[in-house]
């Protein structure tokens, strides 16, 4: 049995959860990464993506003047859906509508994968507390 695409956004849409995503409007290739939730705000939800690539990343970041500790270390487990030592780089995010949430589902796009712990979302918040230029309103960044 299938389920709406708007039931299945409504029952998983949360701060933490894991979406496995294939997304070339937003990261420039067309390979499913994941995304967790870290903030919402009204229809907004704030996505920060995860790579593998650590080096590219630290160069990336060591090349911009960015603290290294903006880069979110997320080990894998059953919980959190990710299968690879995953990094997520705080200095940076995506910003999704439900619609458009609700059309990645709609076209399978989209993939629910996993929920952060408290303490895996808070690596992610202190990452994002470092970052100069992550503007996501600090107010919004709660475990739920």
């Amino acid at each position: 049995m299938q389920f709406p695409p708007e039931f299945v956004l409504a029952k998983s849409l949360k701060i933490g959860v894991v979406y496995k995503m294939r997304a070339p409007e937003l990261i420039e290739t067309s390979i499913w990464h994941y995304f967790v939730v870290v903030a919402q705000c009204d229809d907004d939800s704030y996505l920060i993506v995860s790579t593998t690539k650590f080096q590219n990343r630290m160069d990336y970041l060591k090349k911009r003047g960015y603290d290294l500790d903006t880069l979110a270390y997320i080990s894998p487990n059953s919980d959190n859906g990710l299968t690879e030592d995953s990094y997520f780089d705080c200095n940076s995010y995506h910003t999704l509508s439900k619609n458009k949430l609700i059309s990645k589902i709609e076209e399978s796009e989209l993939r629910i994968e996993g929920q952060f712990s408290e303490e895996e979302y808070n690596k992610i918040i202190k990452a994002i507390k470092l970052s100069t230029v992550n503007d996501i309103p600090k107010f919004l960044l709660k475990y739920s």
